[in-house]
């Protein structure tokens, strides 16, 4: 009798609901109908029932409090916490609205938000749920190797031959120099820590050694005694070494009112290399090889500003880098999406772009991430475009290598050991283009650059302690 009686109900609710587009609603039935969709578990309907009553001037802390905890059920916690704040404002002492609050901030990782529900909390309450809060200092440390995978092999012999991509030249090559990278070693510590209840700060030291072989052709010519001519050969001085970058970041995370979030970032590069040059003796016709040292200094900013509109946050950024005596400004925009308004599933999209005295580059970019099970979390992402001297992630990420990169992209997984503990592995394939120098002996010598397209692949390994 109880079932038919509620079947009765809820077809009642059902026609009424049917037609509130005619007939203006009381309070009495908003508190059976929303009671009945919280305990039947119908998110959609109280979700319409909820904005039909507030826009006729209907509300209550029942109405509230049970809209905010169906939106919690259903992951969606900025529309959680909207609801929930309201039913507090009607029972300010009411532990069951404290509760679902708090974990909604929590989730959304808003931890000062989360902080002040605490303090709200009776006093034996609030030692249980500071543990519930995510450690506010870690250690992280990073390393990484990648490896090139070259599509051509370049030998001396491609130097004595013509020319094939330029038929004005007639000549055969005279000399020629390349410079390409083996393979890169990285290493980083760091450390997060908060200044104060809305500034966190990330400091890091890191070294990254590209190791990379020279090599400069030259033509020489040997007097052929019975055919009374000169035979050409080519000489292949090579060289290996490494070029040791030595690089220090520190960044800013700031909280602002109205759910913005402010990002402020700074990198100091400084790299040392020790490379071949060649001196031709125009009296003997021989070359002389010696090595010459470069040391150079560079720096990268950017300073960014994002807002939470619950689903979606739009980011914007101005960054400014002096990198190799060139002054270059970029502007960056990413729009983030959270179908589920938290980190379950994250989508995001953007665009940069990066202007100096003589060049502009466009990179656009996408990301997918979210859970893969409660333990391990997943990033995959593609990048596209001219990535040289592109800076990413608050000035954290800079693409200063010579060789240019053209497109990347990769997978990121972190799994967390401990609530202490995570580990994270990656996993990038980059094509690059690097390029080398020919001269040709013709009437004029000319002078011509030619490149290489090769894939390179990065493997890096991450481990972050919270304490």
């Amino acid at each position: 009798m109880r079932k038919l009686h509620l079947l009765i109900f809820l077809s009642l609710v059902s026609i009424v609901t049917w037609s509130q587009k005619n007939i203006k609603l009381k309070e009495s039935f908003v508190d059976s109908a929303s009671y009945v969709y919280f305990t039947k578990v119908k998110h959609k309907e109280l979700v319409e029932l909820t904005h039909k009553a507030l826009s006729e001037g209907i509300d209550s802390y029942f109405l509230r409090v049970r809209t905010g905890v169906s939106y919690f059920n259903k992951n969606e916690f900025y529309m959680a916490s909207i609801h929930l704040r309201k039913a507090l404002e009607y029972y300010p002492s009411d532990m069951y609205t404290k509760e679902f609050l708090f974990y909604s901030y929590l989730y959304m990782e808003n931890i000062e938000d989360a902080k002040l529900i605490i303090a709200k909390m009776p006093f034996s309450y609030q030692e249980f749920y500071m543990k519930q809060i995510k450690f506010q200092k870690s250690f992280i440390f990073e390393s990484g190797y990648q490896f090139t995978n070259y599509s051509n092999k370049q030998d001396s012999s491609v130097f004595l031959a013509k020319d094939t991509k330029d038929t004005s030249l007639h000549g055969n090559g005279i000399y020629a120099e390349s410079d390409r990278m083996k393979s890169i070693l990285y290493y980083q510590f760091g450390f997060s820590y908060p200044i104060s209840k809305r500034i966190k700060a990330y400091s890091g030291l890191s070294l990254v050694q590209n190791n990379r072989e020279q090599h400069i052709y030259t033509k020489t010519y040997v007097w052929d005694a019975i055919n009374l001519a000169l035979t050409p050969s080519i000489n292949d001085v090579a060289k290996s070494y490494t070029l040791s970058q030595y690089q220090a970041y520190t960044g800013l995370s700031i909280t602002l009112p109205k759910n913005f979030n402010l990002q402020v970032g700074g990198q100091y590069m400084y790299y040392s290399q020790t490379k071949m040059k060649a001196s031709y003796d125009s009296t003997t016709f021989n070359y002389s090889y010696a090595d010459y040292k470069v040391f150079k200094g560079n720096f990268v900013t950017n300073i960014s500003l994002s807002k939470n509109f619950g689903k979606i946050i739009p980011t914007i950024s101005l960054g400014y880098n002096y990198i190799d005596a060139i002054s270059i400004t970029q502007y960056s925009s990413q729009l983030n999406y959270l179908p589920f308004g938290n980190f379950n599933l994250n989508i995001s999209a953007g665009l940069g772009l990066s202007k100096d005295r003589s060049n502009t580059r466009t990179v656009y970019f996408a990301k997918i991430g979210g859970k893969l099970t409660e333990k391990l979390w997943y990033e995959t992402y593609f990048y596209g475009g001219n990535l040289k001297y592109f800076t990413e992630g608050n000035a954290y990420v800079v693409y200063n290598i010579s060789d240019i990169i053209t497109m990347k992209s990769g997978l990121n997984l972190t799994y967390y050991l401990s609530q202490k503990l995570n580990f994270g592995l990656r996993y990038d394939v980059l094509k690059r283009e690097s390029s080398y120098d020919r001269y040709y002996s013709t009437k004029k010598s000319t002078f011509m650059t030619y490149t290489d397209n090769y894939l390179n692949h990065s493997l890096i390994l991450n481990l972050v302690w919270k304490f």
